[in-house]
């Protein structure tokens, strides 16, 4: 059995100010959807910052990161190398597999599965457009509040 941990990149809307890593991309739609599907389905997740390579969620930061692509070619694999090391490192700590999940562009998988081919990682959005990624999430995100909000056997609320 291996440990699934979410990985998602973090978008060019900023909230601005010190607040924690979380709260600090939530203008972005997609990125609140993701942080919201991996706080259900994942133990473990991070937000993939160009300046910090893995942030933990309750990090606080501010907003001053540029987005990837605004990053030249060589800082672009710089920053990759960065993750993949954390990766590899977060991968030596674990007593089971690990399989790291992305929630990203494929300019971030692609770099990604460049720099750390020793990592199992899995792009269930891949392929997607943005219309298509914000349906992927609303479905999951969907069905699961309705899971949460029956029991068997109780009455929807009046």
């Amino acid at each position: 059995m291996s440990t699934h941990i979410g990985l998602i990149a973090a978008p060019k809307r900023r909230r601005g100010g010190i607040c924690r890593a979380r709260e600090q991309y939530d203008p972005s739609p997609v990125f609140r959807r993701a942080r919201d599907y991996c706080e259900r389905e994942y133990g473990e997740w991070y937000i993939l910052s160009t300046t910090h390579g893995l942030l933990a969620p309750r990090q606080v930061v501010g907003a001053e990161a540029p987005a990837l692509h605004a990053l030249a070619a060589g800082e672009r694999w710089r920053w990759a190398e960065r993750v993949a090391a954390q990766m590899r490192e977060r991968i030596e700590r674990s007593a089971e597999p690990l399989t790291f999940v992305l929630y990203a562009s494929q300019a971030y998988a692609e770099l990604l599965l460049r720099a750390a081919p020793f990592a199992h990682l899995e792009q269930p959005l891949a392929g997607l457009g943005l219309g298509g990624r914000l349906h992927w999430y609303d479905e999951r995100l969907r069905i699961h509040a309705r899971l949460l909000s029956r029991t068997p056997g109780s009455r929807p609320a009046r």
